[in-house]
């Protein structure tokens, strides 16, 4: 094998990299901001002076950031954008302090153009991100201000705007952002000297490019008029040089819809308009420009008269109608110009000064809103949903707003059942958020649109009167509590519900908006007119308005401390407009009695209101018990005006109350025992009512009359012939009925109220007249649902109860429509309805037909009544119920008023029997509730002090007696409570009557241990015993 010689190989010539050059490259694509600038003040600190960077090094690295920008790696635009922008800066700052002969502006140019040049060999990612490239490396230069340093000529900065303005228009998806760069860099050279002839050229290219009338060349255009006025702009562009011009309107909704004039209507050099080709859901920033030119001037202007005066510019308002509302919400835009319409909305609400923000509610754009509300299927329902919210936004961060708000949506633009058309709340949220300021706009509104519904129909009206009802209501209920700012709001909600639901407008006539401004059509400015409702309202709509009033009242008597002026300004505008006729004729028909009756209360009620206003000024005493019966007083004239014949009735009574209580100075010593009494039954009628209002109002009195109840008075309540103490012996045996243990049934009501019938035709007759009465009250039966609804403890034997109940009349009916199916079969003289008997209808000549014709009819009237009773147990029932909550309500304010008193024991045993034989849990318990309030508030210096013991004693065996009666859990309980209460007293009062109370106890547990109908419970003594283990070390002491 031959030895064979290897050449060696030719060492390569060294290549010297720089490793941290390219950490630095690799370090501006980082996606973190801090590593991305720090590898940009790195690589800038490299060119400056104190380094001496080569042209070489100069040309190299910018190259290497223009490549950088065609990179969609990373973060790499953004962080080479940056470094770009610093190093041009850097580079050709004045002075430089270094020399580049060979690297000037047209180098640098040349050098962007190259490194995002698009060759044949790129492909589709490729080229888009080598156009992306060229329109960073265009703003990066912008921004590095190369082209605008002293000595750089203009025409330098000409071929730069060519290789944008190709880009715009090659790329119809990039114009935007080539328009924005140009629109920034106008702005930019207002701090630059000697930049006119820069924006010349920049409107002169924009001209020869055909993208003047774009929306980009809207706002490059304006940008320069406002920054430059002396530069020279490019003729028959527009309308007097500017895009705003009050005769460009037309123009500018085609140019920001983007419709623009095709090219053969258009052929003077820069009206060439070219459509981008593309859409995008982002609002375009010539909004923004243009929307910040018409901030500067009023939002509305009186229509040009003269020729000169067409030169200025279109107001705000003009410019929303023709651009925004004729054009983006045009029954026949697309949706996607729609979704561009909804954005500017939601804009304007979020940015724009109110007075520019409340004229957004145009009609289209509102019919639009309320269409994609309406259902979730369209496609705008998001963009609608959001435009919705942004509204209440607005409200919520500028009250005041919420007037605008309200109008525009309900207005004339809008819809009066806006929020039902579109299934939403957004009225209801928006009046819940608004001031006293807007509310007063809102309120007065309400009532135009009551008096003019926008219906001709009537049950449409009616229904749109009611909407507006219930949102007044809404407005009483959230902002009735809300302080001294809204009560005079509260006021007019009611003004306008009576003239409503107690006149009948005739005829029309002019008169001052309480807001100061109209709401028809035109808005004439401080006035509308009031003329009679069309259709008018009809006798449904104005009681409902009644019974809007009256749950007005109820929220207003809960949240106020003194409700009584709120009350007497409503009877006493109600009396004024029935004189004046203000609001037309009233409704109600009153005789001279009545009115008589009504006027002599007025009297009083003015003499109540000067001794409060006395008392007030002199600050000398507590006038609650004046203001307890100018209420009371004001709410029996509104009974009368609603047409309660025995309000009238009351209203006497009421004058004698006022006659003994209020007549003379020293009322406080005398004999007021008849004045209590039928105070006492006045408020018991109020109470009585299915009435939430007339409950609190009776509550309220009675509560600051209570420490003046006197024994017949108490008793009263309870329905118990007056005793001298307490409850005799004979109470047990007494034929006296009682009110608290009445039967909740049918006969407990008649016994109650004195309903007995004489016979079957005087009941028939009774029924057929309770139908129609429940025609004339059919409202407030729907009140008494709520208030039991609102009354329910939850309690699941309470309801298990009422259940049995009912089962137990539907037994009773379904037995009497079988005796019914008998009768029916007795008068065919034929077998049962569901039977065969081969009887045939033609064996029957006509005289037999006509008897068996009214043999039926007989027997189908008495199932008719039949079915009518199953209707009055029922009612019944539910009278007898809230009766007797009623009652209890009043018994739970005296206990707790006037506990240490020692007539409130007449109160124990009428309260235990309840607790026993009511079939309603919810009484049993309530009762019990109240009894054990009683005898936790009777201890220490609030235990009743005696005079005589004789009466307790009595009464401590009469409550044991019953202790062996038996009854639920509840009753045991407040057996016990009732009677250590007794022993309380007894002991307080003589310490030595514990062994007397001792041999009680022992009698009731003999009573235990050898009777068989004594049911006392083991809990009785248990709690006996308890007490003993604490009383025997005071006792001891």
């Amino acid at each position: 094998m031959s030895d064979t010689i290897v050449p060696k190989k030719r060492p390569r010539d060294p290549y010297n990299v720089d490793v941290k050059l390219v950490e630095i490259y690799e370090d501006l694509a980082n996606e973190k901001d801090e590593i991305r600038l720090k590898a940009a003040r790195e690589l800038v600190m490299r060119f400056t002076p104190d380094s001496n960077p080569t042209e070489d090094q100069i040309e190299k690295s910018l190259e290497r950031l223009f490549r950088g920008l065609c990179s969609g790696r990373k973060a790499a635009r953004v962080g080479f954008s940056i470094a770009l922008t610093e190093v041009l800066s850097q580079v050709f700052s004045s002075p430089r302090g270094i020399s580049l002969p060979g690297l000037s502006i047209s180098r640098i140019l040349d050098i962007w153009k190259c490194q995002s040049n698009i060759s044949g060999t790129n492909s589709g990612q490729e080229e888009r991100d080598r156009y992306f490239g060229r329109l960073f490396g265009a703003e990066a230069i912008i921004k590095s201000s190369v082209l605008f340093q002293p000595g750089i000529s203009s025409e330098e900065w000409s071929p730069f705007l060519t290789v944008i303005f190709d880009l715009a228009k090659e790329k119809p998806w990039l114009r935007e952002e080539c328009g924005w760069i140009l629109y920034r860099c106008i702005n930019d050279l207002v701090s630059s000297k000697d930049t006119v002839k820069f924006v010349e050229t920049t409107l002169d290219h924009l001209c020869s490019s055909g993208l003047a009338r774009t929306p980009e060349g809207v706002s490059i255009w304006l940008a320069a008029r406002d920054a430059f006025p002396l530069a020279k702009f490019p003729r028959d562009i527009w309308k007097h040089d500017d895009p705003l011009n009050f005769r460009e309107k037309s123009g500018i909704a085609k140019v920001m819809k983007e419709s623009f004039t095709p090219e053969d209507e258009a052929p003077k050099e820069g009206r060439k308009a070219k459509l981008s080709g593309v859409w995008t859901s982002k609002l375009h920033f010539a909004w923004d420009a243009i929307l910040a030119r018409l901030y500067d001037s009023q939002p509305v202007k009186e229509q040009p008269k003269t020729k000169s005066s067409r030169f200025s510019r279109l107001s705000f308002v003009d410019f929303w109608i023709e651009v925004v509302d004729n054009n983006l919400f045009a029954a026949a835009a697309s949706e996607e110009r729609k979704h561009w319409g909804f954005q500017l909305f939601a804009k304007i609400l979020n940015e724009a000064p109110q007075e520019f923000a409340s004229f957004v509610f145009t009609k289209n754009l509102v019919r639009c809103l309320m269409n994609q509300l309406a259902n979730e299927d369209r496609y705008l329902h998001r963009m609608a949903t959001k435009a919705a919210k942004s509204i209440q936004a607005r409200v919520s961060k500028e009250p005041a707003f919420a007037a605008a708000a309200v109008t525009g949506l309900m207005g004339p633009t809008g819809s009066i059942n806006f929020d039902q058309i579109t299934k939403t709340k957004t009225i209801d949220k928006i009046i819940t958020e608004a001031n006293p300021g807007a509310l007063k706009h809102i309120v007065s509104l309400f009532g135009y649109l009551i008096a003019h519904p926008g219906a001709t129909d009537s049950q449409a009206a009616a229904l749109n009167r009611q909407f507006l009802s219930a949102l007044l209501l809404s407005i009483v209920k959230c902002r009735g509590a809300a302080g001294s700012a809204f009560e005079p709001i509260m006021k007019d909600i009611l003004f306008v519900l009576l003239r409503f639901a107690y006149f009948a407008e005739q005829g029309s006539k002019n008169v001052k908006d309480s807001s100061g401004a109209s709401h028809n059509e035109g808005k004439e400015k401080g006035k509308h007119v009031r003329a009679a409702p069309k259709p008018a309202v009809t006798e449904g709509t104005q009681q409902l308005f009644r019974t809007r009033i009256n749950s007005c009242l109820n929220t207003l008597i809960h949240n106020n401390k003194d409700p009584a002026d709120l009350c007497y300004s409503l009877v006493r505008a109600i009396r004024d407009a029935s004189t004046s006729m203000e609001y037309g004729k009233f409704i109600i028909e009153m005789g001279d009695t009545v009115c008589e009756s009504v006027e002599g209360a007025f009297k009083s009620l003015r003499k109540l209101s000067r001794k409060a206003r006395e008392k007030h000024n002199a600050d000398n005493g507590n006038s609650s018990g004046i203001q307890a019966f100018r209420l009371l007083y004001s709410m029996t004239i509104l009974q009368v005006y609603n047409g309660d014949a025995d309000a009238v009735s009351m209203l006497d009574e009421l004058g004698f109350c006022y006659s003994k209580i209020w007549s003379h100075g020293n009322s406080e010593k005398r004999d007021i025992s008849d004045a209590s009494d039928a105070l006492v039954e006045i408020l018991l009628s109020f109470a009585s009512k299915p009435s939430q209002l007339f409950r609190r109002m009776s509550e309220q009195v009675f509560s600051v009359f209570a420490d003046r109840m006197t024994s017949d008075a108490l008793q009263s309540l309870i329905s118990v012939s007056p005793s001298y103490a307490f409850v005799p012996n004979w109470y047990l045996q007494s034929p006296q009925f009682q009110v608290l243990e009445a039967k909740e049934n049918l006969a407990g009501q008649q016994e109650l109220f004195e309903q007995h019938e004489d016979d079957e035709d005087e009941e028939m007759s009774d029924a057929v007249e309770m139908d129609e009465e429940d025609d004339d009250i059919e409202v407030l039966d729907v009140n008494k649902s709520e208030v039991n609804t609102s009354e329910e403890s939850g309690d699941p034997g309470e309801s298990a109860s009422s259940e049995d109940s009912e089962e137990s009349i539907e037994d009773e009916v379904d037995d009497e429509l079988a005796a019914f199916d008998a009768k029916l079969a007795e008068a065919l003289g034929a077998h049962r309805a569901d039977q065969d008997s081969g009887t045939s209808d033609g064996d029957m000549n006509d005289d037999e037909m006509e008897a068996l014709d009214e043999q039926i009819s007989k027997v189908f009237r008495a199932r008719s009544q039949v079915l009518n009773k199953k209707k009055d147990k029922k009612d019944a029932k539910e009278n007898m119920v809230n009766f007797k909550n009623r009652v209890l309500d009043l018994l739970e304010i005296y206990v707790k008023k006037c506990h240490s008193d020692i007539l409130a024991l007449d109160l124990l045993l009428p309260l235990l029997r309840l607790t026993r034989s009511s079939t309603v849990k919810e009484l049993s318990r309530k009762a019990s509730t109240v009894l054990r309030e009683y005898a936790k508030l009777c201890k220490g210096s609030a235990v009743p002090s005696l005079d005589s013991s004789d009466p307790v004693w009595e009464l401590l065996r009469a409550v044991h007696r019953e202790a062996t009666l038996g009854g639920p859990p509840a009753h045991a309980s407040s057996c016990s409570q009732a009677s250590l209460l007794l022993v309380k007293i007894l002991v307080v009062h003589d310490t030595q009557a514990i062994s007397q109370v001792v041999d009680v106890y022992a009698a009731t547990r003999k009573e235990q241990l050898l009777n068989k109908k004594c049911h006392v419970q083991p809990s009785f003594f248990t709690e006996w015993n308890n007490w003993c283990v604490t009383a025997s070390k005071q006792l001891k002491r």
